[in-house]
């Protein structure tokens, strides 16, 4: 991520990636909230990319709208999957004093959702940008 301002989901999954892995060293006791917000940006950040391909106005649409317009584009399971990921990560993110950072193990599952959902969502957008070329020639 180094010099970019606007790092690419897969550079953002790399930092997540070196949160975990315990490459970066002086993040204190802050790497485990970090990396939920990194995982979360980087979820959002694939949906805009979707929604770039198939209906830009949806970026400027709160999420819960974006969240529950997905069904229509990635359908019914991948949108469960993304909205439950995104609320997770939404609460992990927002510290309360009663409640102990999320541990290596959940972290590792929510980020492995978050490659896989990332694919998945870069592929569908890959798939309209692949259709919408083919529809023009």
């Amino acid at each position: 991520m180094a010099g970019s301002l606007n790092p690419t989901v897969w550079e953002r999954l790399a930092a997540a990636e070196e949160l975990l892995s315990g490459t970066v060293t002086d993040a204190g006791g802050l790497w485990s909230r970090a990396t939920v917000w990194i995982l979360r940006l980087t979820l959002e950040q694939a949906m805009d990319q979707l929604w770039r391909e198939v209906t830009p106005s949806l970026t400027r649409c709160s999420m819960r709208a974006q969240l529950l317009a997905l069904d229509i584009y990635a359908g019914a399971e991948t949108s469960a999957r993304i909205s439950a990921l995104w609320a997770t990560l939404s609460r992990v993110g927002h510290h309360q004093d009663y409640e102990l950072a999320p541990i290596v193990v959940e972290l590792r599952g929510w980020y492995d959702e978050t490659v896989g959902l990332a694919t998945e969502l870069a592929a569908l957008s890959a798939a309209r940008t692949q259709q919408m070329q083919t529809g023009r020639s």
